[in-house]
């Protein structure tokens, strides 16, 4: 019988390897599915400082990104410093970010999602005409509470001008604004190109959003031109979340090349 032996290990041997394609298939399978990560956003308040749902084409954006890389976001909405500094500590990637100084040291960044504009926008007369950052000397400004505007931002804050970070509320950044409490607020736009057609949109689009009786009918002024301009990015803390940023880095070269990404960002900035 001991002769047998070596033929039945062998018949054992084969029946086990008759196994092993399913199961490379299976270990293939779950190395291709997608990977959620957390994503941090900015969020937006309304007039009683509730939170607002997330805004549909900023979704529509960060769809075409999951698409895109594979990854599953865990999208999640929180006052902007305090979803810098989860980002910092490594617990996820945050999304509508710009460089300065201090966050290249924190962080490493995607390429630019989009670059924006930023104006400067007035209330009352005397109609200002503002062409430089040089023109806010000596002025308080208004910008969202953690926001940077990029590098030239940056260079110039409370150095020519004395910056003032306000709340998640955009109406009641205007309403500051209104009651002479800032000089002047800074607002980020991407798409429009001339002063007139961003006084348009303040006045016709996104002031009545706000369904706020003492911001109706209010005329806002904006300056001749951009005083700043930013780029916006994913960022990720040093060291983490590489192979999920390079993913994104592809996607956002693919949809450049391709004209997709432009489409989808049009609809937001």
């Amino acid at each position: 019988m001991l002769h047998r032996l070596p033929g039945f290990i062998c018949l054992i041997f084969l029946s086990v390897l008759s196994y092993l394609p399913s199961h490379t298939a299976s270990a293939a399978t779950t190395s291709k599915q997608t990977v959620t990560v957390k994503l941090f956003l900015q969020e937006s308040l309304d007039i009683h400082g509730r939170q607002l749902p997330l805004d549909r084409d900023l979704e529509a954006i960060l769809i075409y990104f999951e698409r895109e890389s594979g990854i599953h976001f865990d999208k999640q909405l929180l006052p902007w410093n305090r979803a810098q500094l989860m980002a910092q500590n490594g617990e996820g990637i945050i999304f509508g970010i710009s460089k300065s100084p201090e966050r290249l040291k924190l962080y490493h960044f995607s390429i630019p999602v989009v670059s924006e504009k930023i104006w400067a926008i007035t209330y009352g007369d005397p109609r200002p005409n503002f062409l430089s950052p040089e023109d806010l000397r000596g002025k308080t400004v208004s910008v969202g509470r953690g926001f940077s505007h990029g590098m030239d931002f940056e260079k110039a804050k409370n150095v020519i001008s004395q910056v003032q970070e306000d709340s998640a509320s955009s109406a009641a950044r205007f309403k500051k604004l209104m009651n002479h409490r800032s000089d002047i607020m800074l607002w980020p736009i991407r798409q429009l190109q001339r002063s007139n057609q961003v006084e348009i949109y303040l006045r016709e689009q996104l002031i009545p959003s706000f369904n706020d009786p003492e911001l109706t009918g209010k005329t806002f002024y904006v300056s001749a031109k951009p005083v700043f301009y930013d780029t916006t990015h994913f960022a990720a803390a040093n060291e983490k979340y590489e192979v999920e940023m390079t993913k994104l880095n592809e996607a956002i070269r693919r949809g450049t090349a391709n004209g997709k990404l432009s489409k989808v960002l049009a609809k937001f900035y």
